[in-house]
């Protein structure tokens, strides 16, 4: 009896490796957590002490969620989305905006969409207002180790490290 037990809490564990694993490898690259390498990107010079975090996450239904906690002169401050790679807009909160949401009931302008183009690579979208403000693409390089963010009409290049 003692036997069968430690069997089937083998078995147990070995499935819910096996889950864990098959989950981790369909996660997209983009997970994780990166900072600004402002030596490697194209960037107006910022404060010193400045920067610029991102965090994605992937939750159990599908949905990513995007943080970008950034530091600046006049203080910290973050941008946060939850959303499909399906190219819908979802909409996105700021922490100015978010404060607007409790205080007054206002709705947030924001949106955020993206379409995956391949296993690196992501268009994504920002809209106020039911407007394009800014596009571009997203691209994890293939060691997963650089992520790489464009905007579509500009020269700035964000270049991120991951932690």
């Amino acid at each position: 009896m003692g036997n069968a037990r430690v069997l089937v809490v083998v078995l147990v564990m070995a499935s819910l490796v096996c889950v864990s694993s098959s989950r981790a490898q369909n996660a997209p690259l983009i997970v994780g957590t990166w900072k600004l390498n402002r030596e490697k990107s194209q960037l107006p010079p910022a404060a010193a002490g400045a920067f610029d975090i991102r965090q994605y996450t992937l939750r159990p239904d599908g949905y990513l969620v995007g943080l970008l906690v950034t530091s600046n002169a006049r203080g910290y401050h973050y941008l946060q989305f939850t959303a499909r790679s399906d190219g819908k807009q979802y909409p996105e909160y700021s922490d100015d905006l978010l404060a607007d949401m409790i205080a007054a009931g206002k709705p947030t302008p924001r949106a955020y969409s993206e379409t995956v183009i391949d296993q690196y690579a992501t268009e994504w979208t920002d809209w106020v207002n039911g407007k394009v403000t800014a596009s571009g693409r997203k691209t994890v390089s293939p060691d997963g180790r650089t992520l790489t963010i464009t905007v579509t009409g500009r020269t700035q290049v964000q270049v991120y490290d991951r932690q």
